[in-house]
């Protein structure tokens, strides 16, 4: 089966026109006809149909796209692997994150990662804590790093740092308001000790500026505010019992690891000891 073909027909199928995909990628359409036609022969069943100038997936071509995702990334792996080899340490990093943990906990650590190894890229999938651990799985990232703990201990290689708390905030000024806010964007149930006064909103971010404008009190992770309060836009708030988070950092097994993703590793425990 050729990998171009099963590429091609996952970005038809994601683009729903072939005349589109043709543009974008300087084929002729009776070209990628072609190709997706090789595929089909090569499988032995109906992949697609065509509704006027619509493409669309059947059921046998549905499936098939769920395997081009791994065999692709695999693919991915692949050649990233052997470019290392050929390059030395230079190489590329894919990690997996949650938007919280993408926003405010990696910036400085990929710049610090980044004076100790100038030649490696690291690039940042955002995504639900619930998606990384398979993501990991998969291959389609290097590198997990979560808010909660995988549901696969036994094909995953786990390290728990705890370098985070979960804390209370509240404005520079009395207020009169009881709400207190949770950002839907960190994965941890809040503790009962703040009732049933609780308003969950979209983001960390969106806590933050609720926050600062006296609407109410707000739980979020220690990391995530400690600008405004140097700043004096917001203070902790003692009413809340801070506790520690766990951050789970995810592989796949030691052997499928490359120098890369080593390196990126030993840094993350460096700076949290």
């Amino acid at each position: 089966m050729n990998t171009n073909h099963l590429s091609l027909f996952k970005r038809v199928i994601m683009t729903g026109s072939i005349s589109q995909v043709a543009k974008e990628i300087h084929v002729s359409q009776p070209a990628i006809s072609m190709m997706l036609k090789r595929l089909e022969q090569d499988v032995g069943v109906p992949l697609y149909t065509i509704v006027g100038r619509n493409i669309s997936a059947t059921d046998a071509g549905l499936t098939l796209m769920e395997f081009a995702e791994s065999i692709l990334s695999l693919e991915e792996q692949i050649y990233r692997s052997m470019e290392e080899f050929r390059q030395g340490s230079r190489g590329k990093i894919v990690v997996g994150v949650s938007k919280v943990i993408g926003t405010y906990l990696l910036p400085k650590i990929i710049l610090s990662f980044n004076e100790k190894h100038s030649n490696i890229t690291v690039d940042l999938e955002i995504r639900a804590d619930h998606d990384i651990e398979s993501l990991v799985r998969l291959g389609n990232v290097d590198i997990g790093i979560t808010l909660t703990p995988p549901k696969d201990h036994f094909s995953l290689r786990v390290r728990k740092i705890t370098d985070d708390q979960l804390i209370g905030i509240q404005p520079p000024f009395t207020i009169d308001s009881n709400t207190i806010f949770v950002p839907s964007d960190i994965p941890i149930e809040i503790n009962e000790q703040i009732g049933n006064q609780t308003k969950s909103i979209f983001s960390t971010e969106a806590v933050k500026h609720f926050v600062m404008e006296g609407m109410g009190y707000g739980v979020i992770l220690k990391s995530t505010v400690e600008l405004e309060v140097s700043c004096g836009k917001l203070k902790y708030w003692d009413g809340y019992d801070s506790y520690s988070v766990t951050t789970n950092v995810m592989t796949r097994p030691a052997e499928r690891l490359s120098k890369s993703v080593w390196f990126f590793l030993d840094h993350l425990e460096s700076i949290n000891t």
